[in-house]
């Protein structure tokens, strides 16, 4: 016979996991080439298998010019004028990637990071890069910004844009990581 203890332990463990699982998560990110894009929607699939509750945001600029303008821009930190600053307000964990441009995140997540109300919000970062200069540099002033605007970091990571098909496992494991620990 199976004891009422064990049993309140078995449906108070479920009951967490469905609760971690309703959660509503946005993702926001800013891609060029399109391999944070496909970064995202990775990352959006997965939190949907699951179960969390996922809406996924691009920044869109129209200031969208050759790769060296944009490191030019992103080096002197240029404002961009985003078509929508999204929403952040339900979401209750926020998932924001930019690729590495200048050894800096993008001006449009600078825009965005401006502007949003990350107060008190629980938030994952997530960079893509190319050559892996600038990388280290990249993430610590993502993590100053997000934290200057009162968002609470909860995970970060970063993997090479050419191997996000390659290494989307690993990128998925310090995901879970994180999602566990919050």
């Amino acid at each position: 016979m199976t004891s009422p203890y064990i049993v309140k332990v078995v449906i108070a463990k479920r009951k967490k996991a469905l609760y971690y699982r309703s959660m509503n998560v946005s993702i926001i990110y800013f891609s060029l080439s399109g391999r944070t894009k496909m970064l995202s929607q990775y990352l959006a699939e997965y939190l949907k298998a699951e179960g969390y509750s996922v809406e996924i945001n691009p920044l869109i600029t129209r200031n969208i010019g050759a790769f060296v303008r944009n490191c030019i821009d992103a080096f002197t930190r240029r404002k961009v004028n985003l078509e929508y600053i999204p929403e952040t307000n339900d979401a209750e964990i926020l998932f924001l990637g930019s690729p590495v441009w200048a050894f800096d995140i993008t001006p449009a997540m600078y825009v965005f990071l401006e502007k949003a109300n990350l107060k008190d919000k629980k938030v994952f970062l997530y960079n893509t890069y190319g050559s892996g200069k600038g990388k280290d540099r990249a993430m610590a002033l993502f993590c100053r910004k997000v934290e200057s605007s009162g968002g609470k970091i909860i995970g970060k990571t970063d993997i090479k844009g050419r191997r996000v098909k390659d290494d989307f496992a690993t990128f998925k494991e310090t995901v879970q990581k994180c999602l566990n620990q919050s």
